[in-house]
């Protein structure tokens, strides 16, 4: 079946199922063109939407489709007629359009129906399982490895494997049980969620994770063979510049003085990334000292509260949109240093490593990380950045104006060894051998049939 990759096997027909719009995704785009590369049949499977098109080539012979699935929370309470659906969620507070909840704290009242909206959640997704795959079976059909990286794909590709007599790959990008609003559920959800994905990961022909610590604990909680590590690097880039990369497109996009210093967080806008201790530290004393302006880049829950703070503070706090993950890096070049937050209020903050760190180091800009988790260990260890505790804006400002106060020249070779340990150790190519490897064991021993 297919043509010969250049390892000498027959190319896989792998579809990458998606639970997004397939925007900003860039660790599965970056894994469906490495596996192209390799000579699989690449299909990425996201979700439709009106303001982007149906289908689209991303190069290297990926195509990404988009597919119709009702989202509504709302949907978890069919086949009732409308009209009682509607007004269940009168009752609960919810708009019946919703597809995720709104990240605004519950007040008064409202506190109380708060867990009834997250448990229509629950419901809504698990009840969505079986339509989701019907529109992916009918969507690709010659998929021989379905691949997943968030928990609420992995029974979807798992029943879809099964009806086609194909594979899965997970992808533990997250350890998701005890990550953002699920590690705040009762404890009796978490630990059926738990269960069911401990089930459901042991019938994966192959497992991937984002970090060292990572594979151990999914390997002594699942009981499987330890996981293939894939962190969350990009490309090289630019590899024969070495040194710093610069670069104004923040600056000129948002009106910033090439004297002042420039902060950049760069990503999702949700809770727990310590984005609220961020802006609240531009109100200190380090931060006003220096004339220091903070600019956002990214998408997500906290956008419309973000805008609100920019008009606040102007001139201190600046938002722009996000931009696609081929373009990020010149972006990223721009600050003098960025904020990766991610506060260790959960396990899965503590061991994982996100891309943002990675993008930074590569675009040649030391990194403010959160204390006490993983990513605070690799800054340490390699020098590329302060580590502060994210609870206090001031630890913020501290661990910002310890980089930013230092003379120009200090400023510059610390930029320029983060270039360096970016291209020697935490680029994609350094790190994708895993990746390709488990594929190419995966086409060795497909099913004589396929």
């Amino acid at each position: 079946m297919g043509d010969a990759s250049p390892g000498g096997h027959d190319g896989l027909h792998v579809t990458l199922v998606v639970a997004n719009t397939f925007q900003f995704d860039s660790r599965q785009l970056r894994t469906a063109r490495t596996l192209a590369e390799a000579g699989h049949h690449v299909r990425i499977l996201a979700w439709a939407d009106a303001a982007l098109p149906r289908e689209e080539e991303l190069g290297a012979g990926v195509r990404l489709s988009r597919i119709d699935l009702d989202r509504r929370i709302s949907s978890a309470l069919r086949p009732l007629p409308r009209i009682i659906r509607r007004g269940i969620c009168w009752v609960l507070g919810l708009d019946p359009e919703r597809t995720v909840l709104s990240p605004e704290p519950s007040h008064g009242v409202d506190r109380l129906r708060h867990p009834l909206r997250r448990m229509l959640e629950v419901v809504a997704n698990a009840r969505r399982v079986g339509p989701w795959a019907d529109a992916v079976t009918a969507a690709a059909p010659a998929t021989e490895v379905f691949h997943a990286k968030a928990l609420i794909v992995l029974p979807v590709v798992r029943e879809s494997a099964r009806r086609l007599g194909g594979r899965f790959v997970y992808d533990v990008a997250d350890y998701h049980t005890e990550a953002a609003r699920l590690a705040r559920m009762p404890g009796m959800i978490r630990k059926l969620v738990r269960r069911r994905e401990r089930t459901w990961a042991r019938d994966a022909a192959g497992t991937l994770a984002v970090s060292d610590p990572v594979a151990d604990l999914v390997q002594r909680k699942w009981g499987i063979t330890r996981p293939v590590i894939l962190m969350n690097c990009p490309p090289a880039w630019r590899p024969d510049e070495p040194g710093p990369i610069e670069s104004d497109l923040v600056r000129v996009a948002s009106g910033i003085d090439a004297h002042r210093p420039l902060v950049l967080y760069q990503g999702g806008y949700s809770v727990d990334r310590g984005i609220e201790e961020l802006v609240t530290a531009m109100d200190e004393p380090p931060m006003r000292a220096l004339d220091a302006v903070c600019a956002f880049m990214g998408f997500g829950r906290l956008e419309r509260w973000l805008h609100e703070q920019a008009a606040a503070r102007p001139g201190r706090i600046v938002v722009l949109p996000p931009v696609p993950p081929d373009d990020l890096l010149p972006w990223t070049a721009s600050a003098d240093v960025t904020f990766v937050g991610q506060p260790p209020r959960t396990l899965n903050q503590r061991l994982n490593l996100p891309n943002k760190l990675f993008e930074s180091l590569m675009a040649g800009v030391p990194v403010v990380v959160s204390a006490d988790n993983a990513q605070c260990e690799l800054t340490a260890e390699e020098g590329v950045g302060a580590c502060a505790d994210i609870d206090s804006p001031r630890a913020i400002a501290d661990a910002l104006s310890s980089i930013l106060a230092q003379p120009a020249d200090v400023q510059r070779d610390l930029r320029a060894h983060c270039r360096t340990v970016a291209l020697e150790r935490y680029s994609w190519e350094r790190n994708v051998a895993g990746l390709t490897g488990l594929y190419r064991r995966l086409a060795e021993t497909r099913s004589p049939a396929a």
